[in-house]
């Protein structure tokens, strides 16, 4: 008796050992997945980052170099046929030459003079874009970089501005931009099937993804407040603006998550830590 007492002590104590065993062994594995994971998806994050501020950066010089151009400020002096054709032509120059969407200049009002797509339907001149922070910042003498979707366009877009000067160098007269696509850097960040990129701004809105049901869409739930300032400033379209459904409740799937402030210049990304990876649950609604 004591005997069997004994082997199914031992037994129960074997069995408790093999079962505590492998829940260790299974917790261990699981944690070293999720390492490994979380170091992954630092990497991809880190590389992702550094294409989208390469791709945010690549035309900054050349806007500049285009503002200081002698014939954009004839253009906007003058205004008479001939430089106006002389304007008009070192904006296509530009824009063939960088592969942009469209270069174009506007007078201190706004209101577009000049420009490379000056005979496509969706010609820019005679638009204003005074409402524009990247004009509103260009005219005040701060070149700016501006992620929107375009009003006249429809596309979404890089706007890079710089302020014009003729005669005085500290009172602009016009801004000239050079607007740039963003497929190029939804092309480049080309993630996995089972990784999701998002790239949202201050309000959350979701401007660039591999996932195109999401875009223009907010990335955390709806408010008020926050859709009145999206309609106000025009910036991703008329809406509506809807919450996605994710929440950060649970360990299921990475999500890579981009944010910053759209409406600064680029030397300024660093300094707002805007990247961070982190481990998402999606709720479907």
């Amino acid at each position: 008796m004591k005997l069997r007492s004994i082997l199914l002590i031992l037994s129960l104590l074997a069995f408790l050992s093999a079962s505590t065993g492998g829940f260790l062994y299974y917790s261990a594995l699981n944690d070293s997945a999720f390492k490994e994971a979380e170091r992954q998806a630092e990497s991809r994050l880190d590389m992702i980052t550094k294409n989208l501020s390469f791709f945010l950066s690549e035309n900054i010089k050349p806007v500049s170099t285009l503002a200081g151009m002698a014939m954009i400020a004839h253009g906007v002096v003058s205004r008479d046929e001939a430089s106006l054709q002389s304007a008009n032509e070192t904006l296509d120059h530009f824009q063939e030459t960088l592969d942009t969407d469209v270069c174009y200049l506007m007078d201190r009002n706004g209101k577009t003079i000049a420009s490379s797509n000056r005979q496509a339907p969706d010609s820019f001149v005679g638009q204003n874009f005074a409402f524009r922070p990247y004009f509103q910042q260009a005219i005040h003498g701060i070149p700016s970089t501006y992620l929107a979707l375009g009003t006249a366009s429809g596309k979404r877009g890089v706007y890079f501005s710089h302020p014009v000067y003729a005669g005085d160098p500290t009172i602009p007269v016009a801004v000239v931009v050079i607007k740039a696509s963003i497929e190029l850097i939804e092309k480049e960040l080309s993630p996995p099937e089972d990784e999701t990129v998002l790239v949202i701004d201050p309000h959350g809105v979701i401007f660039i993804s591999n996932r195109p049901e999401w875009l223009y869409q907010l990335f955390w739930p709806e408010s008020s407040d926050v859709n009145q300032k999206l309609e106000d400033s025009r910036q991703f379209g008329g809406g509506p603006w809807k919450w996605i459904g994710l929440s950060v409740n649970g360990p299921r799937a990475y999500l890579f998550i981009l944010a910053f402030s759209l409406v600064l210049a680029v030397s300024y990304l660093e300094g707002l830590n805007p990247r961070w990876a982190a481990r998402m649950e999606y709720k479907g609604k």
